[in-house]
């Protein structure tokens, strides 16, 4: 499933779609392990790294350069 936003480091709208396992602990890491991830969605543009809430652009975030060689979700 995935959700046409705008996103802030593409600037412009993009397909977004939820956070995978991997993606979630990622971002657990850095911001502690009681950190809500459930209702995080990330850009599928191509090297992008930015996620957020579905309705809170402003508490997104860039997940670890690892993540940038992901291909975009079709």
């Amino acid at each position: 499933m995935t959700t046409s936003r705008m996103c802030p480091t593409c600037r412009s709208r993009q397909e977004f779609r939820k956070l995978n396992d991997a993606e979630k602990a990622a971002v657990r890491e850095e911001k502690g392990p009681r950190h809500f991830v459930h209702d995080l969605w990330r850009c599928t543009a191509k090297g992008c790294l930015w996620y957020q809430p579905y309705f809170r652009q402003g508490d997104g975030g860039t997940l670890p350069e690892r993540f940038r060689e992901e291909q975009p979700a079709e």
